[in-house]
């Protein structure tokens, strides 16, 4: 997962907005004041702070990932014609080694 994956993650149109929101919705919850735990408690108040962010990442990066898997696909000519001359393509994924 790098930048530019994730800008096309956030620029495409075909992705839900309930999945761009729970990474926004998780930055917000840490920047606002307002928390199911508040930073005043020691150590507790930052642990929700911690297992919010921990949880948006691990859905970005999974989502991510699997975003750039499907939009990278590689298409590969088939053996097939549809009759009309024309030939049909399979996609693809590419895999990185």
């Amino acid at each position: 997962m790098n930048l530019a994956q994730i800008r096309r993650y956030f620029r495409d149109e075909q992705v839900p907005g309930w999945r761009k929101f729970v990474v926004v919705g998780a930055v917000a919850y840490v920047l606002l004041p307002i928390d199911l735990i508040p930073d005043l408690v020691p150590v507790l108040g930052w642990l929700d702070d911690i297992g919010a962010i921990g949880a948006a990442l691990a859905f970005l990066s999974r989502d991510v990932s699997s975003h750039a898997a499907k939009t990278t696909a590689v298409p590969a000519v088939s053996s097939e014609s549809s009759g009309s001359g024309v030939q049909i393509v399979d996609a693809v994924p590419m895999r990185r080694r």
